[in-house]
Protein backbone atom coordinates (compact mmCIF):
# COMPACT_ATOMS: atom_id res chain seq x y z
CA UNK A 1 0.00 0.00 0.00
CA UNK A 2 2.96 2.29 0.70
CA UNK A 3 4.03 2.35 -2.97
CA UNK A 4 0.58 3.38 -4.26
CA UNK A 5 0.67 7.03 -5.26
CA UNK A 6 -2.92 7.89 -6.21
CA UNK A 7 -6.38 7.32 -4.74
CA UNK A 8 -7.79 5.26 -7.61
CA UNK A 9 -4.87 2.82 -7.69
CA UNK A 10 -5.13 2.53 -3.92
CA UNK A 11 -8.80 1.52 -4.15
CA UNK A 12 -8.09 -1.20 -6.69
CA UNK A 13 -5.07 -2.46 -4.75
CA UNK A 14 -7.09 -2.83 -1.53
CA UNK A 15 -10.06 -4.43 -3.29
CA UNK A 16 -7.82 -7.05 -4.91
CA UNK A 17 -6.06 -7.78 -1.62
CA UNK A 18 -9.35 -8.23 0.27
CA UNK A 19 -10.69 -10.68 -2.31
CA UNK A 20 -7.45 -12.29 -3.46
CA UNK A 21 -5.42 -12.47 -0.22
CA UNK A 22 -8.03 -12.37 2.54
CA UNK A 23 -10.51 -14.59 0.75
CA UNK A 24 -13.64 -12.46 0.87
CA UNK A 25 -15.95 -13.00 -2.10
CA UNK A 26 -16.63 -9.30 -2.71
CA UNK A 27 -15.16 -5.86 -2.12
CA UNK A 28 -16.36 -2.46 -3.27
CA UNK A 29 -14.76 0.86 -2.42
CA UNK A 30 -16.71 4.10 -2.76
CA UNK A 31 -15.08 7.52 -2.59
CA UNK A 32 -16.94 10.60 -1.43
CA UNK A 33 -17.56 13.30 -4.01
CA UNK A 34 -17.74 16.30 -1.71
CA UNK A 35 -19.06 18.69 -4.33
CA UNK A 36 -21.98 16.44 -5.29
CA UNK A 37 -22.31 15.07 -1.72
CA UNK A 38 -22.56 11.48 -2.93
CA UNK A 39 -20.54 8.25 -3.05
CA UNK A 40 -19.01 7.09 -6.33
CA UNK A 41 -18.03 3.46 -6.89
CA UNK A 42 -14.29 3.54 -7.54
CA UNK A 43 -13.16 -0.10 -7.34
CA UNK A 44 -15.18 -3.33 -7.30
CA UNK A 45 -14.07 -6.97 -7.32
CA UNK A 46 -16.24 -10.04 -6.78
CA UNK A 47 -20.03 -10.10 -6.84
CA UNK A 48 -20.41 -6.59 -8.25
CA UNK A 49 -17.57 -6.87 -10.75
CA UNK A 50 -16.76 -10.52 -11.46
CA UNK A 51 -14.41 -9.76 -14.35
CA UNK A 52 -12.03 -7.78 -12.08
CA UNK A 53 -11.78 -5.00 -14.66
CA UNK A 54 -12.42 -1.29 -14.82
CA UNK A 55 -15.96 -0.35 -13.80
CA UNK A 56 -17.76 0.79 -16.93
CA UNK A 57 -20.79 2.26 -15.17
CA UNK A 58 -19.79 3.18 -11.61
CA UNK A 59 -22.69 3.17 -9.18
CA UNK A 60 -23.47 6.52 -7.53
CA UNK A 61 -25.16 6.49 -4.12
CA UNK A 62 -26.59 9.53 -2.41
CA UNK A 63 -25.83 10.17 1.24
CA UNK A 64 -28.29 8.28 3.47
CA UNK A 65 -29.54 5.96 0.71
CA UNK A 66 -29.08 2.23 1.22
CA UNK A 67 -26.69 0.59 3.62
CA UNK A 68 -23.68 2.27 2.03
CA UNK A 69 -25.21 5.74 1.99
CA UNK A 70 -26.38 5.39 5.59
CA UNK A 71 -22.89 4.36 6.76
CA UNK A 72 -21.44 7.42 5.04
CA UNK A 73 -24.07 9.67 6.59
CA UNK A 74 -23.76 8.32 10.14
CA UNK A 75 -20.03 7.51 9.91
CA UNK A 76 -20.84 4.26 11.70
CA UNK A 77 -20.05 0.72 10.55
CA UNK A 78 -22.91 -1.64 9.60
CA UNK A 79 -22.87 -5.46 9.81
CA UNK A 80 -26.03 -6.97 8.31
CA UNK A 81 -26.38 -10.72 8.70
CA UNK A 82 -29.50 -11.13 6.59
CA UNK A 83 -30.46 -8.62 3.93
CA UNK A 84 -33.97 -10.10 3.76
CA UNK A 85 -34.61 -8.48 7.12
CA UNK A 86 -33.28 -5.11 5.92
CA UNK A 87 -35.46 -2.75 3.93
CA UNK A 88 -32.79 -0.15 3.11
CA UNK A 89 -30.76 -2.02 0.50
CA UNK A 90 -29.69 -0.81 -2.93
CA UNK A 91 -29.31 -3.72 -5.33
CA UNK A 92 -26.41 -3.48 -7.77
CA UNK A 93 -25.65 -6.31 -10.22
CA UNK A 94 -27.18 -9.10 -8.17
CA UNK A 95 -28.67 -9.25 -4.67
CA UNK A 96 -26.68 -10.40 -1.62
CA UNK A 97 -27.80 -11.94 1.66
CA UNK A 98 -25.33 -10.26 4.01
CA UNK A 99 -23.25 -7.11 3.96
CA UNK A 100 -20.38 -5.50 5.86
CA UNK A 101 -19.87 -1.77 5.36
CA UNK A 102 -17.45 0.55 7.21
CA UNK A 103 -16.64 4.24 6.77
CA UNK A 104 -13.20 5.28 5.52
CA UNK A 105 -12.25 8.06 7.91
CA UNK A 106 -9.16 9.93 9.02
CA UNK A 107 -10.05 11.80 12.19
CA UNK A 108 -13.40 13.42 11.44
CA UNK A 109 -12.76 13.48 7.69
CA UNK A 110 -14.87 11.05 5.64
CA UNK A 111 -13.14 9.82 2.50
CA UNK A 112 -15.58 7.11 1.50
CA UNK A 113 -16.90 3.66 2.36
CA UNK A 114 -15.43 0.14 2.29
CA UNK A 115 -18.14 -2.39 1.47
CA UNK A 116 -18.37 -6.17 1.07
CA UNK A 117 -21.34 -8.40 0.30
CA UNK A 118 -21.90 -12.13 0.53
CA UNK A 119 -24.37 -14.44 -1.17
CA UNK A 120 -24.95 -16.30 2.08
CA UNK A 121 -26.62 -15.16 5.29
CA UNK A 122 -24.35 -14.63 8.30
CA UNK A 123 -21.46 -14.09 5.90
CA UNK A 124 -19.67 -11.73 8.30
CA UNK A 125 -18.96 -11.60 12.03
CA UNK A 126 -17.44 -9.18 14.52
CA UNK A 127 -13.92 -10.31 13.65
CA UNK A 128 -14.55 -9.45 10.00
CA UNK A 129 -15.82 -6.09 11.09
CA UNK A 130 -12.60 -5.41 13.02
CA UNK A 131 -10.51 -6.44 10.03
CA UNK A 132 -12.42 -4.13 7.69
CA UNK A 133 -12.30 -1.22 10.12
CA UNK A 134 -8.53 -1.65 10.41
CA UNK A 135 -8.19 -1.73 6.63
CA UNK A 136 -10.45 1.34 6.35
CA UNK A 137 -8.21 3.27 8.75
CA UNK A 138 -5.17 2.30 6.71
CA UNK A 139 -6.88 3.44 3.50
CA UNK A 140 -7.85 6.73 5.15
CA UNK A 141 -4.31 7.34 6.40
CA UNK A 142 -2.93 6.66 2.94
CA UNK A 143 -5.55 8.91 1.31
CA UNK A 144 -4.67 11.70 3.74
CA UNK A 145 -1.01 11.26 2.85
CA UNK A 146 -1.80 11.30 -0.87
CA UNK A 147 -3.92 14.38 -0.38
CA UNK A 148 -1.18 16.16 1.55
CA UNK A 149 1.40 15.12 -1.03
CA UNK A 150 -0.76 16.51 -3.83
CA UNK A 151 -1.24 19.72 -1.86
CA UNK A 152 2.51 19.99 -1.33
CA UNK A 153 3.12 19.34 -5.05
CA UNK A 154 0.53 21.96 -5.97
CA UNK A 155 2.04 24.42 -3.50
CA UNK A 156 5.55 23.74 -4.82
CA UNK A 157 4.37 24.13 -8.42
CA UNK A 158 2.69 27.43 -7.54
CA UNK A 159 5.78 28.52 -5.62
CA UNK A 160 8.06 27.60 -8.53
CA UNK A 161 5.76 29.48 -10.91
CA UNK A 162 5.86 32.53 -8.64
CA UNK A 163 9.64 32.30 -8.31
CA UNK A 164 9.97 31.98 -12.08
CA UNK A 165 7.61 34.91 -12.60
CA UNK A 166 9.49 36.97 -10.01
CA UNK A 167 12.83 36.03 -11.57
CA UNK A 168 11.53 37.12 -14.97
CA UNK A 169 10.27 40.39 -13.48
CA UNK A 170 13.66 41.01 -11.87
CA UNK A 171 15.40 40.17 -15.13
CA UNK A 172 13.19 42.63 -16.99
CA UNK A 173 13.73 45.25 -14.30
CA UNK A 174 17.50 44.74 -14.45
CA UNK A 175 17.43 44.94 -18.23
CA UNK A 176 15.43 48.16 -18.00
CA UNK A 177 17.84 49.59 -15.41
CA UNK A 178 20.78 48.58 -17.56
CA UNK A 179 19.14 50.20 -20.57
CA UNK A 180 18.46 53.40 -18.64
CA UNK A 181 21.99 53.40 -17.22
CA UNK A 182 23.57 53.02 -20.66
CA UNK A 183 21.20 55.02 -22.86
CA UNK A 184 21.00 58.73 -23.62
CA UNK A 185 17.31 59.65 -23.08
CA UNK A 186 17.20 62.34 -25.76
CA UNK A 187 18.68 60.41 -28.69
CA UNK A 188 18.15 56.83 -27.40
CA UNK A 189 21.75 56.14 -28.42
CA UNK A 190 24.22 54.71 -25.93
CA UNK A 191 25.60 57.29 -23.51
CA UNK A 192 29.16 58.27 -22.57
CA UNK A 193 29.35 55.58 -19.87
CA UNK A 194 28.46 52.81 -22.30
CA UNK A 195 30.73 54.24 -25.01
CA UNK A 196 33.68 54.04 -22.61
CA UNK A 197 32.89 50.35 -22.04
CA UNK A 198 32.57 49.67 -25.77
CA UNK A 199 35.86 51.45 -26.46
CA UNK A 200 37.69 49.22 -23.97
CA UNK A 201 36.02 46.06 -25.30
CA UNK A 202 36.74 46.82 -28.94
CA UNK A 203 40.30 47.92 -28.17
CA UNK A 204 40.99 44.60 -26.40
CA UNK A 205 39.36 42.61 -29.20
CA UNK A 206 41.26 44.47 -31.93
CA UNK A 207 44.58 44.17 -30.07
CA UNK A 208 44.08 40.44 -29.45
CA UNK A 209 43.15 39.55 -33.03
CA UNK A 210 45.22 42.27 -34.75
CA UNK A 211 42.19 43.73 -36.50
CA UNK A 212 41.21 47.27 -37.43
CA UNK A 213 39.32 49.81 -35.37
CA UNK A 214 38.24 53.33 -36.35
CA UNK A 215 36.61 56.12 -34.36
CA UNK A 216 34.42 58.87 -35.83
CA UNK A 217 33.77 62.01 -33.80
CA UNK A 218 31.17 64.43 -35.12
CA UNK A 219 29.97 67.76 -33.81
CA UNK A 220 26.95 69.78 -35.00
CA UNK A 221 28.14 73.09 -36.48
CA UNK A 222 26.94 76.39 -34.96
CA UNK A 223 24.63 74.53 -32.62
CA UNK A 224 24.65 77.34 -30.05
CA UNK A 225 23.08 79.61 -32.63
CA UNK A 226 20.23 77.10 -33.09
CA UNK A 227 19.54 77.13 -29.36
CA UNK A 228 19.82 80.93 -29.15
CA UNK A 229 17.58 81.71 -32.14
CA UNK A 230 15.11 78.79 -32.20
CA UNK A 231 15.03 77.69 -28.58
CA UNK A 232 16.22 74.63 -26.66
CA UNK A 233 13.28 72.46 -27.71
CA UNK A 234 14.19 72.84 -31.37
CA UNK A 235 17.82 72.30 -30.42
CA UNK A 236 16.89 69.03 -28.69
CA UNK A 237 14.97 67.95 -31.78
CA UNK A 238 18.00 68.63 -33.94
CA UNK A 239 20.27 66.60 -31.63
CA UNK A 240 17.75 63.74 -31.65
CA UNK A 241 17.50 63.94 -35.46
CA UNK A 242 21.27 63.83 -35.98
CA UNK A 243 21.48 60.92 -33.54
CA UNK A 244 18.81 59.05 -35.50
CA UNK A 245 20.75 59.54 -38.76
CA UNK A 246 23.90 58.19 -37.11
CA UNK A 247 21.97 55.21 -35.76
CA UNK A 248 20.19 54.40 -39.02
CA UNK A 249 23.31 54.63 -41.17
CA UNK A 250 25.63 52.70 -38.82
CA UNK A 251 26.20 48.99 -39.27
CA UNK A 252 25.03 46.46 -36.68
CA UNK A 253 28.65 45.98 -35.64
CA UNK A 254 29.10 49.72 -35.07
CA UNK A 255 28.20 51.56 -31.87
CA UNK A 256 26.86 55.07 -32.26
CA UNK A 257 26.50 57.12 -29.10
CA UNK A 258 26.17 60.61 -27.71
CA UNK A 259 29.59 61.69 -26.53
CA UNK A 260 28.32 64.87 -24.88
CA UNK A 261 26.28 67.97 -25.76
CA UNK A 262 26.02 68.16 -29.55
CA UNK A 263 28.94 65.76 -30.06
CA UNK A 264 28.63 62.11 -31.14
CA UNK A 265 31.04 59.19 -31.34
CA UNK A 266 30.81 56.16 -33.63
CA UNK A 267 32.96 53.16 -32.79
CA UNK A 268 33.54 51.18 -36.00
CA UNK A 269 35.32 47.82 -35.52
CA UNK A 270 36.93 46.01 -38.46
CA UNK A 271 36.98 49.30 -40.38
CA UNK A 272 40.02 50.88 -42.02
CA UNK A 273 40.68 54.59 -41.85
CA UNK A 274 39.76 55.07 -45.51
CA UNK A 275 36.44 53.25 -45.09
CA UNK A 276 35.71 55.22 -41.94
CA UNK A 277 36.35 58.49 -43.79
CA UNK A 278 34.02 57.37 -46.60
CA UNK A 279 31.32 56.49 -44.07
CA UNK A 280 31.77 59.82 -42.29
CA UNK A 281 31.38 61.63 -45.63
CA UNK A 282 28.05 59.85 -46.23
CA UNK A 283 26.90 60.89 -42.77
CA UNK A 284 27.97 64.47 -43.41
CA UNK A 285 25.97 64.64 -46.64
CA UNK A 286 22.92 63.07 -45.05
CA UNK A 287 22.92 65.57 -42.17
CA UNK A 288 23.51 68.48 -44.54
CA UNK A 289 20.56 67.45 -46.74
CA UNK A 290 18.09 66.82 -43.90
CA UNK A 291 15.48 69.36 -42.88
CA UNK A 292 14.96 69.13 -39.15
CA UNK A 293 12.27 70.57 -36.88
CA UNK A 294 10.63 73.80 -38.06
CA UNK A 295 12.66 73.81 -41.26
CA UNK A 296 16.01 73.99 -39.48
CA UNK A 297 19.05 72.81 -41.44
CA UNK A 298 22.44 72.13 -39.91
CA UNK A 299 25.79 70.71 -40.87
CA UNK A 300 28.36 68.70 -38.92
CA UNK A 301 32.14 68.44 -38.73
CA UNK A 302 33.90 65.09 -38.47
CA UNK A 303 37.20 63.83 -37.09
CA UNK A 304 38.32 60.28 -37.96
CA UNK A 305 41.16 58.26 -36.45
CA UNK A 306 42.12 54.58 -36.64
CA UNK A 307 44.03 52.46 -34.17
CA UNK A 308 47.71 52.11 -35.00
CA UNK A 309 50.25 49.66 -33.66
CA UNK A 310 51.29 50.43 -30.08
CA UNK A 311 48.58 53.04 -29.49
CA UNK A 312 46.20 53.21 -26.56
CA UNK A 313 42.51 53.88 -27.10
CA UNK A 314 42.96 57.25 -25.37
CA UNK A 315 45.53 58.26 -27.99
CA UNK A 316 43.18 57.27 -30.83
CA UNK A 317 40.44 59.40 -29.24
CA UNK A 318 42.88 62.29 -28.93
CA UNK A 319 43.75 62.07 -32.63
CA UNK A 320 40.06 61.92 -33.58
CA UNK A 321 39.40 64.99 -31.44
CA UNK A 322 42.33 66.82 -33.06
CA UNK A 323 40.98 65.91 -36.51
CA UNK A 324 37.55 67.26 -35.50
CA UNK A 325 39.21 70.50 -34.36
CA UNK A 326 40.89 70.81 -37.76
CA UNK A 327 37.54 70.28 -39.48
CA UNK A 328 36.09 73.13 -37.45
CA UNK A 329 39.15 75.33 -38.10
CA UNK A 330 39.11 74.60 -41.84
CA UNK A 331 35.57 75.83 -42.36
CA UNK A 332 33.29 73.20 -40.77
CA UNK A 333 30.96 70.79 -42.59
CA UNK A 334 33.87 68.56 -43.55
CA UNK A 335 35.68 65.33 -42.66
CA UNK A 336 39.27 65.39 -41.41
CA UNK A 337 41.63 62.57 -40.43
CA UNK A 338 45.31 62.18 -39.63
CA UNK A 339 47.86 64.61 -41.09
CA UNK A 340 49.92 63.00 -43.81
CA UNK A 341 53.56 63.82 -43.21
Amino acid sequence: MVSVINAKDLAWFVAREIVGSLGYEDCVIYYLNEEANCLIQTAAIGIKNPADEQILNPLTIEMGVGVTGNVALTKQSALISNMNDHDNYVTDIEPALSELCVPIMFGDRLYGVLDSESKIALGYGEEDKKVFETIARMIAAKLALIEQTELVKKYMAELEAKVEERTLELKRANEKLEYLASTDPLTELVNRRRLDEVLEQEFERTSRYQGELSLILLDIDHFKAVNDTRGHQVGDEVIAGVGNIAKQMSRKSDTAGRWGGEEFLIVAPQTSCDNAVAFAEKLRLSIENTEFSSGVRVSASFGVASLETGETIQLVLKRADEALYRAKHNGRNRVETRINL
